[in-house]
């Protein structure tokens, strides 16, 4: 449906709560349940913008260029769902790192003051991140193979560090 050409629905003055993606991680194109932008109907969005609006009680999902108009804001709806598509094709590519090898045999990564490393945690796999200054944190699950601990720290670093520039260069 195309909500543009209706005339109750606002077109400006609209906030972008969140933007996701659709496609899980390891998830395949085919696998993908993509959505279809609530505002002008287009098809196939796998990064979706939540928007809210003062006026309305339900928030609409609508893709990348809708919420820049919606929102007027033509710079951080593009911003935010870089940094999706930035995450999606950086843990594409974590196990295939060049990974290091410690005395002890465990696969590690030195990253902007963090020591990440996996390890093998009794008849399953574990995680630590440590940073320089700072304690180290443990994987609190353990994982059934060395890739899926991979990604389980790639996720938890993603979480403490996302919002840093200089570990992710994420300025565009």
């Amino acid at each position: 449906m195309n909500h543009w050409s209706i005339p109750n629905i606002p077109h400006k003055g609209w906030t972008c709560i969140d933007v996701i993606d659709v496609r899980g991680d390891g998830q395949s194109t085919d696998e993908t349940d993509y959505e279809t932008c609530e505002m002008c109907g287009n098809e196939k969005i796998r990064y979706v913008h939540v928007m809210e609006h003062p006026d309305l009680e339900t928030n609409f999902r609508v893709g990348c260029i809708c919420a820049e108009k919606m929102s007027d804001d033509y710079v951080n709806p593009r911003r935010l769902e870089s940094k999706l598509r930035n995450r999606a094709a950086r843990r594409a590519r974590w196990t295939s790192r060049s990974w290091k090898v410690s005395r002890q045999g465990n696969k590690y990564l030195n990253l902007e003051g963090f020591n990440l490393v996996i390890f093998q945690r009794g008849s399953g796999w574990g995680f630590k991140i440590e940073p320089i200054r700072g304690r180290a944190e443990f994987s609190s699950s353990v994982y059934r193979s060395e890739q899926e601990a991979m990604r389980a720290l790639f996720d938890q670093f993603w979480k403490k560090t996302s919002d840093s520039n200089l570990i992710w260069n994420l300025e565009n």
